[in-house]
């Protein structure tokens, strides 16, 4: 059975120091919107070096389907990248950053450890399977040691971090920074039969990358 996120009442909670959960952030209509919009994102750059894609990390290739915004994760080796192959990275949207300064502000009235809110400078637009997950991985990419801003939509997963278990649903945001910035993290696999919003789960994290 399917249950709305939206309309469970669960309430926003500090996980561990710099860790805060905010369930059911976005209503329904705004999870569609977002959903719609990362489609048109993807949409744009289809066929392009910078195109959604699945990763070759070491030997193997990510279950999820990854597009970057702002900056471009390029694997074998990591590094940022501007552009690939003359092509520009896709620039991050507006309304990221009023997303982001909606949810750091509500993470610091729960708990102040979260720290600055970030300059979204960018973003990863990541697609997972029914069934598929991420496993365990530390952000250190960039400089800045402002918090992460994850999204949530579709099927439900349970997102573990430094060995704590959150069940995110549709519409949920998990907020890390401050002590636990630079924590070990993953998602588990996204649940079939737990959304009628997408076959799947999209994640969109939003960060910033150099120290102001």
């Amino acid at each position: 059975m399917l249950f709305d996120a939206t309309v469970i009442p669960r309430k926003p909670h500090r996980v561990m120091p710099g860790v805060v959960h905010l369930p059911a952030f976005f209503t329904t209509k705004r999870q569609r919107e977002i959903v719609d919009q990362a489609r048109e994102l993807a949409r744009s750059v289809a066929g392009t070096p910078v195109a959604m894609r699945q990763p070759k990390v070491g030997g193997g290739q990510m279950d999820a389907w990854m597009l970057s915004l702002g900056w471009f994760w390029a694997t074998n080796p990591y590094r940022m990248l501007r552009e690939v192959n003359g092509v520009p990275v896709p620039p991050v949207p507006e309304n990221f950053q009023a997303i982001a300064d909606e949810a750091m502000e509500r993470a610091r009235a729960v708990d102040p450890l979260v720290g600055p809110t970030p300059k979204v400078e960018t973003a990863l637009v990541n697609f997972y399977p029914p069934g598929k997950g991420m496993g365990l991985h530390v952000d250190a990419e960039e400089k800045s040691e402002n918090a992460v801003v994850s999204l949530s939509f579709g099927q439900d997963t349970i997102f573990r971090i430094d060995g704590h278990d959150i069940l995110l649903m549709s519409g949920d945001v998990v907020v890390f920074g401050g002590p636990a910035r630079r924590a070990k993290h993953g998602v588990l696999g996204a649940r079939k039969g737990t959304s009628q919003l997408l076959d799947g789960r999209l994640n969109i994290t939003m960060r910033q990358m150099e120290e102001v």
